[in-house]
């Protein structure tokens, strides 16, 4: 699609809340230019694809979300720009990303070949999330990117830059209709966190060179928001869309292949309004909204959804008791419970991978086994039909060993509370949720793990056995790691930038060996860090490559 900028000065943002997770297919390394002059204005390429960056943050999604933003603001410019998707397909079809993660460098030419374009824009999120300073929690962007030619591999432009949002700061004003549906959907947090990440796109392209326009400048748009990815669109659920841009144009929005190119109505100036009824038949795993803006002459401007993927489809709601052993098997995904779930004791629920579990309101009992069994590329999810609200997985009891692998839990009071049993978890991710893993009284083995973003601590235990191996502890507003006579083998983990503390022992029976572990520096400060009893020589020089980093680049 061919791209021409909007005037400078109505380049603001107006209440860029929102966008959650997303899987990238793949990341680009960004290689080391030649050393060229800069190009004159005449001399910039025409046609440029923005590739996936490359996530170098504890926060799985900053690659896609900063990549996504970041194409919404560079198609402002006079460059032809290529679709993010359609980039990803061309790639994913020559098998290009795959081979560069092992051999090095992407080859700037066979690139431009295979996309049929002049230059690339490469990228490594350095930054989406929180970060503490003394008591106080801000949201952060960080962004490095080059644009490169592909013929030659000279360096048309390149900026490292970082965004910062104090505590309290409060997202610009959003339309009256565009309001109602941001607050029904997202939370605070999540509406600065992405407001950061539209900032620092915006800056950032604003200092890009652009080359002459070539034709009249397509409408500008400037956001677009909707109900669909907090949860699960059911059949008769509607899903509600707004896109503000310029007025008086001609409005619509693809959801392939659910919808393509449906129009939109202007219900205010420059606020454009449908929706859509979902249909018994309709069935969507990761939906993708883009929006599109057209003079009436024909120029056009998109805008590719930042908040996250679509889920459509008629669940299989769930009995609230299993008394008997039980698979949960993808081909019926997703599940629905509309209370609470109760495996009954001696019962063994078994859930395969890519099964998707969603709670109304409270979550589920393990009172038997519980065997959740996902893998890299097809996980199990556990998460409520609301943005937060639902209380989590709780394991009470029983004989057999519980386990958790390749899971992700968000959104719950507690991502999981285990009490007097023996838990198993690899590889999972706990994000956003009030408690991230609490055990009270048996053993819990952790390892390959992300927890991050919990409102109060990532890993409390009480009374138990601990091991935390190969993890990320990241981000957690109280504190990493809250242990109450709970001996704990803590070690070859990055546990950093958490809010009251990174590790806190309290109790007699509290001796906690936490050696081998990066703190976030070189040579950190550990007096306000570390409390107790807690044993943290050595010391890592480097960030561990831990299996929670690599899920970092999904």
């Amino acid at each position: 699609m061919k791209a021409t900028p909007r005037p400078r000065g109505s380049r603001i943002v107006v209440g860029l809340l929102l966008l959650t997770f997303v899987t990238v297919c793949g990341c680009a390394r960004v290689p080391k230019p030649d050393a060229h002059p800069p190009p004159t204005a005449m001399d910039l390429p025409r046609k440029v694809a923005v590739l996936p960056f490359e996530n170098h943050t504890a926060n799985p999604e900053a690659g896609t979300v900063l990549r996504r933003m970041f194409f919404n603001f560079f198609s402002s410019l006079n460059y032809a720009d290529m679709e993010p998707a359609a980039v990803d397909a061309t790639l994913e079809a020559g098998r290009l990303l795959k081979a560069t993660e092992a051999d090095g460098p992407l080859p700037l030419e066979r690139l431009g070949q295979l996309l049929g374009v002049d230059a690339v824009v490469v990228g490594e999120a350095l930054a989406l999330g929180q970060t503490y300073a003394l008591v106080y929690a801000n949201q952060q962007a960080g962004l490095r990117a080059r644009m490169l030619r592909c013929s030659t591999g000279q360096l048309i432009w390149e900026m490292e830059h970082t965004v910062t949002l104090h505590e309290g700061d409060l997202p610009l004003s959003l339309p009256g209709l565009a309001a109602a549906i941001v607050k029904t959907a997202f939370n605070y947090q999540q509406s600065n966190t992405l407001r950061a990440a539209s900032e620092l796109c915006m800056q950032m392209t604003a200092s890009i060179p652009n080359p002459p326009a070539e034709a009249e400048f397509p409408p500008p748009i400037q956001t677009l928001v909707h109900n669909g990815a907090a949860g699960l669109l059911a059949p008769g659920d509607e899903l509600r869309v707004v896109m503000i841009g310029g007025k008086k144009q001609l409005a619509s929005l693809s959801l392939p292949p659910l919808l393509q190119e449906v129009p939109m109505e202007e219900k205010e100036p420059g606020v454009y309004v449908t929706s859509y009824r979902i249909q018994p038949q309709d069935r969507l795993a990761r939906g993708q909204l883009t929006g599109y803006l057209r003079s009436p002459s024909g120029s056009s401007r998109q805008w590719v959804d930042t908040l996250g993927p679509i889920r459509v489809g008629r669940p299989t709601t769930l009995p609230p008791a299993i008394s008997a052993d039980t698979v949960l098997s993808a081909d019926r995904s997703p599940y629905l419970v509309e209370d609470a779930l109760v495996v009954m004791h001696g019962v063994t629920l078994t859930i395969e991978p890519g099964v998707v579990v969603w709670f109304r309101s409270l979550g589920m009992v393990v009172r038997g086994t519980l065997q959740a069994r996902g893998t890299a590329e097809h996980p199990v999810v556990f998460g409520g039909l609301k943005a937060k609200g639902w209380k989590g997985v709780f394991i009470e009891g029983g004989e057999g060993e519980n386990l958790l692998r390749h899971c992700r839990i968000s959104g719950a009071e507690f991502g999981i509370r285990s009490a007097r049993a023996r838990l198993v978890v690899e590889a999972c991710r706990f994000q956003e949720n009030t408690w991230g893993v609490v055990g009270e009284g048996g053993r819990i083995d952790i390892s390959g793990s992300l927890v991050r973003s919990s409102v109060k601590t990532g890993i409390a235990a009480r009374q138990s056995r601990l091991a935390v191996k190969g993890s990320v502890v990241t981000e957690n507003a109280a504190g990493g790691f809250l242990l109450e006579g709970s001996p704990a083998i803590i070690e070859g983990n990055n546990i950093l930038n958490n809010g009251g503390w990174g590790i806190k022992a309290v109790g007699a029976l509290t001796e906690v060996l936490a050696g081998n572990n990066w703190w976030g520096h070189v040579e950190p400060d550990l007096s306000e860090m570390v409390r107790g009893a807690v044993q943290t020589a050595p010391l890592l020089p480097a960030p561990v490559r831990t299996g929670a980093a690599a899920l970092t680049t999904n």
